[in-house]
């Protein structure tokens, strides 16, 4: 998740400037600083997968991490342009879904093209479209239709034989380590990239549901047990989701809002509308069991859901609205359960749903 910030006349901050960081807020999160030219600036965090905890909130962690006194001498009189969401299957080749299907392909980064060992997404995804543009256009010319056969002959054969597929191989078991702790991760990813692919740290790759801790006020939630079941029993009988009042609890307060950078996350999605939603699509967003979502203790999907589009509602109840949906599908890999012990209480279908800023 990122903002884009209009940096104030006298910023010292030089084009070119970029800042990584790791560990702050929470150990597990990676930062970012990127300064561009007329005063633009791109910040933002990387909340990921192996994090556990179910009550993270990546828009309140962001406010946070902009405000580590490093970011904020320079941040604290901006203004705020835009703001952004996705998800990174950082899972790379091992993550990779069906490409095609009759009438669909996928392309980008939500189908498995992340080079999760150089860190480079934006290239490899836009080369991704430009192979289906030219298999689309090869089938057009031929006046063969668009089956999950001929799409397979033509983008597929072409994204395997190109170098994307080359440096996804390479890339597959790089970022493995890090399910066995972050210095794990670290050593994993340098051991690759000197073998360019050919050692690496093993480590077992679980599912979302797996991932996440279980909720209980007797594990180690950061707050005390007695406290933390009186704020779960709050939760439930306010109709409100837990993770906000465990986050305050833990240190990690709501934020004092100044209306210009610090802003509501449905302000943050709306800014400049940035969000469109085509009338007369059915949900994308299905919970294939209500009733294990409501019974959900940790309702992480809520916590994630980066527009605020999938709301707890009495007695647990989970709703979702197509009009907030930016389609970072956060929310696919951040189910806790699952109904036949492989696919998670979330399917996440084609449709049309929010569109977010083209500057993000």
């Amino acid at each position: 998740m990122k903002m884009v910030v209009e940096l104030p006349e006298d910023s010292p901050l030089k084009p070119g400037t970029v800042w990584h960081t790791f560990g702050f807020p929470e150990p597990e999160i990676f930062g970012f600083l990127y300064v561009h030219p007329d005063r633009l600036v791109s910040v933002g965090i990387f909340v990921p997968s192996w994090m556990g905890d179910p009550s993270r909130t990546a828009y309140r962690y962001l406010q946070h991490y902009i405000q580590h006194p490093a970011l904020w001498r320079y941040l604290k009189d901006g203004t705020l342009r835009s703001w952004g969401a996705k998800s990174l299957q950082e899972s790379g080749k091992h993550g990779e879904p069906f490409l095609t299907g009759d009438g669909f392909a996928r392309i980008g980064e939500g189908s498995g093209s992340t080079n999760m060992l150089t860190n480079s997404g934006v290239d490899e995804a836009w080369t991704t479209g430009v192979q289906l543009a030219d298999a689309v256009v090869e089938l057009l010319r031929v006046e063969k239709p668009f089956t999950q056969a001929n799409l397979y002959a033509t983008y597929v054969a072409r994204r395997h034989a190109s170098s994307l597929e080359r440096e996804a191989e390479e890339a597959k078991n790089a970022r493995n380590g890090f399910h066995g702790g972050l210095v794990r991760g670290m050593i994993g990813m340098a051991l690759a990239g000197l073998t360019r692919g050919k050692l690496s740290l093993g480590g077992t790759i679980s599912s979302a549901q797996e991932q996440i801790h279980r909720f209980s006020p007797h594990k180690d939630t950061g707050v005390e047990p007695a406290e933390a079941a009186r704020l779960a029993l709050e939760a439930q009988l306010g109709g409100r989701p837990l993770h906000d009042a465990l986050m305050t609890a833990r240190g990690w307060p709501e934020i004092e809002l100044d209306g210009r950078l610090l802003v509501t996350q449905q302000d943050a999605l709306l800014m400049g509308g940035k969000v469109q939603a085509m009338a007369g699509f059915a949900d994308h967003v299905v919970f294939r069991d209500p009733q294990l979502c409501a019974k959900c203790a940790e309702k992480t999907c809520v916590a994630m859901c980066s527009g605020q589009a999938i709301t707890q509602g009495a007695e647990g109840a989970i709703a979702f609205e197509r009009e907030k949906c930016v389609h970072c599908g956060a929310c696919l890999w951040n189910c806790a359960h699952t109904t036949d012990g492989e696919h998670a209480n979330i399917e996440f279908r084609a449709g049309a749903g929010g569109l977010h800023s083209a500057e993000n």
